[in-house]
């Protein structure tokens, strides 16, 4: 046994000494999925946000590449640039949202800051703090710690994902008041602490780890189109076989698990404390808008999954809340209602993804500048 072992240790350590030698800088190494986005971070206020003044080229989803630059305060712009506390030659539209405002997939211009940007020209300056995976709480946070830093905007528009009200619901605070970061949340055995960091460090440093590590990966992929496809063919009554791509993505555009809430009773009902929790952010959101004199309004949008299906309740949950506490409101819902639905939804969506593409962002951008003041 102890020879076995002994041999086992003696091959590894070659292993990493001709990966790291030969192999590790050459770019057949380079994984850009196991790549550390060292750009995205925590954050000890509001949970976490993007680095001020980087320009990376960032792999979304499985292969879509994308130009991320931000600007000095660390929100998504078309260049590095220094952005000062007021800006009196210019009208300040500030964005509020998650990864749909971010514009996940999306180069700037085609985003709806870069958009906006475009179609309204140089009087107005936008400015987008949205970053994906953000919920009222953190909207609330990061904005008050602007605000409250002397940042001056003249109006926000704030877009509530149907996909907030369950984040919100794993929001924490420490006794400060601060968002706790995954890190500080998160518990997880020693043992496993040990395990993974363990496991990356071989595959970080082992061809044969590495490896397995893609092949797994290969194989993980493969099984995942699988299942997707046997549910696919079971939802459109077809055989296996003549079950095509087409038809697996938009099964997997269209249920989206988060998405039910939106149309079914009893998730609706497991996600309640989210929508109280969103509501009470939301208010202190727009009462903090209200106390510096930005105009504000709050903006709703459906997913593939409501437009397929329909949406019983995020959309008028948040109209009757706006009336209730006189919130400017804005539903993008009647743009997105076609009777090809599913072509629409191919259109106008990134392709096996929930996230607007570039026609589904004008469509967005349209309604904005006609239905809003400037």
């Amino acid at each position: 046994m102890k020879k076995y072992i002994l041999f086992f240790v003696s091959a590894l350590f070659i292993d990493i000494i001709i990966s790291n030698l030969f192999f590790k800088n050459t770019k057949y190494w380079k994984n850009s999925a196991w790549e550390k986005k060292w750009w995205r971070v925590s954050s000890s206020i509001y949970h976490h946000d993007i680095l001020p003044n980087i320009d990376q080229i960032e792999i979304w989803g499985e292969k879509i590449k994308q130009r991320l630059i931000t600007n000095s305060i660390g929100f998504r712009d078309k260049e590095i640039r220094k952005i000062s506390k007021i800006n009196p030659d210019n009208k300040r539209i500030l964005l509020i949202g998650d990864s749909f405002i971010e514009g996940s997939g999306l180069n700037y211009k085609d985003t709806l800051a870069g958009q906006l940007e475009s179609y309204l020209g140089s009087e107005f300056e936008i400015l987008n703090s949205a970053v994906g995976s953000y919920s009222p709480s953190i909207y609330y946070k990061k904005i008050k710690y602007y605000i409250d830093e002397g940042y001056k905007f003249d109006q926000a528009l704030v877009f509530l994902d149907l996909s907030d009200i369950y984040d919100e619901m794993f929001i924490k605070f420490n006794e400060q008041g601060n968002i706790l970061t995954y890190e500080e949340t998160k518990e997880r055995p020693i043992y496993k602490t040990v395990f993974y960091s363990t496991g990356r460090l071989l595959r970080d440093n082992s061809t044969t780890f590495r490896f397995l590590n893609i092949l797994s990966d290969r194989t993980e992929l493969i099984k995942n189109y699988i299942k997707l496809k046997s549910k696919a063919s079971k939802e459109l009554k077809k055989g296996f076989f003549e079950t095509k791509r087409d038809d697996v993505m938009f099964y997997r555009m269209t249920h989206i698990d988060r998405g039910f809430w939106t149309f079914n009773e009893d998730r609706y009902n497991e996600i309640k404390f989210g929508l109280l929790q969103s509501e009470k952010y939301l208010i202190k959101l727009f009462k903090l808008l209200k106390e510096n004199d930005i105009n504000s309004t709050l903006i709703v949008y459906p997913w593939p999954t409501q437009i397929f299906y329909g949406d019983e309740y995020h959309e008028i949950y948040w109209k009757n809340f706006s009336k209730k506490n006189s919130i400017n409101f804005l539903s993008i819902y009647d743009e997105f209602k076609k009777e090809d639905k599913r072509d629409f939804i191919f259109n106008n969506f990134i392709y096996g993804d929930i996230h607007w593409n570039l026609n589904g962002t004008t469509i967005v951008k349209d309604k904005v500048v006609k239905s809003l003041k400037f």
